[in-house]
């Protein structure tokens, strides 16, 4: 599996980044340098539950660290389960909860 960087983003100030396995599409990734939630993912229905978002937030927090950030900072809707999961998994620490929203923070200065 893979991630490959586009050439030009539909989201402003971002980079894209397409999500394959072999030439299967599974998804794409969003970095967004300076913004709250600065990784955003999105896993195309048909492949989804099978560990791919896992594996497409780990490229990405690679991204981010490739562009210097050591910590990463999210602000999600509590009915988002799948990416309060994942990111979760990553040692994320949750830090408080307002207004159906959960705050979370996760450093990556020692991941992969």
């Amino acid at each position: 599996m893979q991630i490959y960087k586009c050439k030009e983003s539909d989201k402003e100030k971002s980079e894209k980044y397409i999500f394959k396995d072999g030439e299967k599409e599974i998804g794409i990734g969003y970095f967004i340098e300076n913004e709250i939630n600065p990784i955003y993912l999105f896993i195309n229905e048909e492949y989804r539950s099978n560990g791919y978002g896992k594996r497409l937030f780990l490229q990405m927090i690679k991204v981010a660290k490739d562009h210097g950030l050591k910590v990463l900072m999210f602000e999600i809707k509590n009915e988002n389960y799948r990416i309060i999961n994942i990111i979760a998994s990553f040692g994320a620490l949750n830090i408080g909860t307002s207004n159906g929203i959960q705050k979370w923070v996760l450093p990556i200065s020692l991941r992969n």
